[in-house]
């Protein structure tokens, strides 16, 4: 079985010294900042492709509509 010390000596020292180290003293928040952005720019691009593919098919939809062969070319036909 392996000690404390050999599974996160960072963690066990600091502990066995009476420290207290804040669980987030080792983030990079340049990093988290830079992910965030990039996670930020592909969410609005998606959106973008959304509206995009939203107003494609309700273009196709009116299309459609009006060549079903179901449907009459005018009102007055019936």
């Amino acid at each position: 079985m392996r000690s404390p010390k050999s599974e996160n000596p960072g963690i066990f020292c600091a502990n066995a010294a009476g420290e207290r180290r804040s669980p987030l003293a080792d983030v990079d928040l340049a990093l988290l900042a830079q992910q965030n952005a990039e996670i930020l720019e592909e969410l609005r691009a998606l959106r973008r492709d959304v509206a995009e593919l939203k107003e494609q098919s309700g273009r196709t939809l009116d299309f459609e509509r009006r060549s079903d062969p179901r449907r009459p070319n005018s009102l007055t036909q019936r």
